[in-house]
């Protein structure tokens, strides 16, 4: 391999670490929050979230001089992305992606409720059948 195949591969970099986000935020060395957030319902936020969202915005504003808007977009997607563990999963998918591992990216489907389990017996065939895979690790 010649000396400039090497210096290529070494500073190649992937998609991945952009995500699509704004090329100011890429060139700082910033991740978009927003662009790796996931809205949930209400129903999903844990109780943590609230005082959780609370102190760091208390932090931002009185020790790091933030503005109150600022701070409560930036920690509001922040706290989002850490519901359930989902940016841990998305890192790791990345990670995975980047070095060619398949990566699966299909949603996990929504636990079905009581009437679901009445009317809707396809939907619980899919689920039973994604926590199977999920049991198995191969989610």
């Amino acid at each position: 391999m010649s000396d400039i195949e090497e210096r290529t591969e070494e500073t190649a970099s992937s998609l991945v670490d952009q995500l699509g986000s704004d090329p100011l935020l890429v060139a700082q060395g910033k991740l978009d929050q927003v662009m790796l957030s996931y809205l949930v319902g209400s129903d999903k936020i844990p109780n943590q979230f609230k005082p959780a969202l609370f102190f760091l915005v208390q932090n931002d504003v009185v020790n790091k001089e933030k503005s109150y808007e600022e701070s409560v977009v930036n920690n509001y997607f922040k706290l989002l992305n850490a519901i359930g563990g989902r940016h841990q999963e998305i890192l790791i998918k990345a990670e995975n992606s980047k070095q060619g591992i398949p990566v699966h990216i299909e949603p996990a489907p929504e636990k079905p409720g009581i009437l679901d389990r009445i009317m809707d017996s396809d939907k619980v065939r899919d689920y039973e059948r994604w926590k199977e895979r999920k049991d198995l690790g191969l989610e």
